[in-house]
């Protein structure tokens, strides 16, 4: 009867001195793919911009659809990805936040914050005189 009882404090011990790193382990985890997955936007602006040439918002500008597969976190809580003028974010929900700088400006009409799939869509236009990628939520129908 000892034994069980004590089997089942030493578990438990091991268990609690376990978990804080899991949940380290997995947020690190889950910065790094958010971290690549704002990179590929960041890579897919600058395609656009060294591919193509700039137009007006309304004439049909060259556009690509990117997806960003917001991390599901196994021990830790959820984040999710903020994107705003020129700044893509990695927001855990415990933990520092992770910033890309993108190569290239890219402009939105509000900030797009989402925590799960999120499609975008990137154009490369010419706005008030400058030249950006503007980025816009899309459904799947794009």
């Amino acid at each position: 009867m000892i034994r069980v009882v004590l089997a089942v404090v030493v578990s438990a011990a091991l268990f609690g001195l376990g978990l804080p790193a899991a949940e380290r382990v997995d947020r690190e985890r889950n910065a790094a793919l958010a971290t690549d997955e704002l990179e590929s936007v960041g890579d897919a602006a600058e395609r656009l911009v060294t591919e193509n040439d700039p137009i007006a918002p309304d004439r049909k500008p060259a556009a690509t659809t990117v997806v960003v597969d917001v991390p599901e976190p196994t021990f830790a809580n959820r984040g999710r990805v903020r994107i705003r003028d020129d700044e893509l974010h990695w927001e855990p929900a415990g933990g520092r936040n992770h910033t890309v700088d993108p190569p290239v400006p890219i402009r939105v009409k509000t900030p797009i914050v989402a925590a799960d799939r999120l499609r975008l869509r990137l154009s490369f236009v010419r706005i008030d005189g400058a030249a950006v990628v503007f980025a816009r939520p899309v459904g799947p129908e794009v």
